[in-house]
């Protein structure tokens, strides 16, 4: 008989921030990512990248090359804020922005973006902003022409 581990089911930004937070180290920002299968359960998760204790440098095609490589139908990316401040920066929404545009041509959907600081937690689909870029007649536009 073939032993079957229960993936855990991410079906809340504050379930998602209950798993990363415990694999952030604070004295630096990392950027992790969790691959999810079609019922929202990680299937992988990994330390992309690492930074300094203000900036992260990242790129999306290495994002997109985990999520692709892992057979991954949606995921969440995360990073922390050592200052413990979990509000976005300007850098933060670009970043965001990016990566649902990716993931929209590629149709495989992030899930949301959570920043993870001291004691609490800000994340982008909470807030709205992934329904805002959907709504954007413009990006909506581009991506028919694509298809």
């Amino acid at each position: 008989m073939v032993a079957f581990r229960r993936r855990m089911e991410i079906n809340s930004s504050r379930k998602a921030y209950e798993v990363l937070r415990k694999l952030f180290q604070n004295d630096v920002e990392e950027f992790w990512i969790l691959a999810l299968d079609s019922q929202l359960r990680i299937i992988q998760q990994s330390l992309l990248f690492k930074g300094t204790v203000d900036s992260c440098l990242i790129h999306p095609r290495d994002i997109i090359r985990f999520v692709c490589s892992a057979n991954a139908s949606s995921y969440i990316v995360a990073h922390n804020h050592p200052s413990g401040d979990p509000r976005p920066s300007r850098e933060d929404k670009t970043v965001t922005r990016n990566l649902f545009q990716i993931s929209r041509m590629i149709q495989v959907n992030i899930q949301d973006h959570i920043i993870c600081g001291d004691s609490s937690y800000y994340s982008f689909a909470d807030t709205g902003f992934f329904l805002k870029l959907r709504e954007n007649k413009t990006l909506n536009e581009f991506l028919r022409l694509k298809s």
